[in-house]
């Protein structure tokens, strides 16, 4: 950011205005930057946000809830087979049906939720087994917290380190011993719209869209120019409110 020729109120209101989730682009027009330095801002701010996520996210605890769903996300036309995790170009359509993959373009992103708290998690996971979302709830979740989850076998190992309970969507939203993710379900209205502003993002940089979302979502309870101003303080100096 030393670098930048944008003055710091610019980066201000550009962090700002994402805040709102809004696309880099028009914001780029209205401080009059080119697309392409847009462009680039929304990302330096994105990855300042993902290096230092444990700065600002600390592990849930207490009662947590957990959910996942599926999103799109290519390669944007672009053959970048020689990258890692890269391949050739798509053509047309992601037709997967079922549980997706990364390497499917639907890849899996699994939400960590402190049910009566205000830790929020959404992480991009490149396997959906059941070693990968253990791997998922110990870095984000404190161990021996109780953790409620459907009854999807991806989840099964989380017993060996978590109080963990179940319920069975098909047949009921509460379970008969009170496990539910009605919070962590909740919170995929929010991340759904907020999501589909975001037309055909790269799949190498999912992981930079959710932890801006997770730091959204966690420090709800902050106003939208705090969050651009502790936004812009990692940028600076790697400093937290």
């Amino acid at each position: 950011m030393e670098a930048s020729n944008v003055s710091l109120r610019r980066w201000v209101y550009f962090a700002r205005e994402m805040d709102k989730g809004r696309a880099a682009e028009p914001i780029g027009e209205e401080i009059g930057v080119t697309e392409k330095t847009a462009r680039r801002m929304a990302k330096t701010i994105r990855q300042a946000l993902h290096a230092q996520r444990e700065e600002w996210l600390p592990k849930l605890s207490g009662e947590v809830e957990a959910d996942d769903v599926h999103v799109k996300g290519g390669q944007q036309g672009r053959d970048v087979s020689e990258q890692e995790g890269g391949r050739a170009a798509r053509t047309r359509g992601l037709s997967e049906r079922g549980r997706g993959t990364y390497a499917g373009d639907r890849s899996l992103v699994v939400s960590w939720v402190e049910r009566g708290g205000k830790g929020r998690v959404f992480e991009l996971r490149r396997s959906a087994g059941k070693k990968s979302l253990l791997s998922s709830a110990l870095a984000h979740v404190k161990k021996g917290s109780k953790v409620d989850t459907d009854t999807w076998n991806g989840y099964r190992l989380l017993g060996e380190v978590y109080q963990h309970r179940s319920v069975k969507h098909s047949e009921e939203y509460v379970s008969e011993e009170g496990a539910h993710c009605n919070t962590a379900e909740g919170e995929w209205s929010l991340f759904k719209p907020w999501w589909r502003r975001f037309r055909g993002i790269a799949k190498r940089y999912l992981h930079l869209y959710l932890s801006h979302h997770s730091f959204r979502r966690t420090y709800r309870d902050r106003s939208r120019i705090e969050r651009a101003q502790a936004m812009i303080g990692f940028l600076m100096l790697g400093i937290f409110w």
